[in-house]
């Protein structure tokens, strides 16, 4: 038996599909959900890049000087975190060879001075006895703590950008800029 190109057309048309028809209701509300999700998720990507902080140098100096750092040591301190964070208080580092992190506005290492977000409750070298994410706060108080508390123990050369860039004779920062900072 020979059936017409015209009929097989005629027949498939009629077939019932095992295809459900989605409701247009349906539809809309399953196409306003993925719209709300990808609006949550760009405010959520948003809001940490507004969280992000940069200080200026004189508002960093002036909060140093407000935490004790004696203003002969600013240039020091300043050209550290112009070169560690660039001024900013929410950054990690780049994964270290030893494989630790640096936290914060002094990229403090988690390896000796902070507990890692990750580890148990006790981590052995947290010197500073501080939880690392604590020191990408705003508020740089414990970080400057904790930064105090690493140059009494090492000296300027716990940082390595200090003997290349901050070394007391080569400082971006003069005592001239830094009593600017304070007139």
């Amino acid at each position: 038996m020979n059936i017409s190109r015209s009929q097989q057309i005629n027949y498939a048309k009629q077939r019932p599909t095992n295809k459900p028809k989605v409701p247009v209701a349906v539809a809309r509300v399953f196409t306003l959900q993925i719209s709300i999700i990808v609006t949550l998720l760009l405010l959520i990507t948003q809001s940490k890049e507004a969280q992000t902080r940069r200080l200026q140098p004189c508002e960093f100096a002036g909060q140093l000087y407000i935490l004790d750092i004696p203003k002969e040591e600013l240039p020091l301190w300043l050209c550290i975190v112009q070169y560690e964070s660039r001024f900013n208080t929410h950054v990690i580092g780049s994964r270290n060879t030893d494989g630790s992190l640096d936290y914060g506005i002094f990229q403090i290492s988690d390896k000796y001075w902070c507990k890692p977000p990750k580890e148990p409750q006790f981590h052995y070298f947290n010197e500073c006895n501080v939880d690392c994410m604590d020191l990408m706060q705003d508020d740089i108080t414990a970080a400057v703590k904790c930064a105090k508390m690493i140059r009494k123990q090492q000296g300027w050369s716990a940082w390595s950008v200090y003997g290349e860039f901050c070394n007391s004779t080569n400082t971006v920062y003069q005592d001239i800029e830094i009593e600017e900072c304070f007139s």
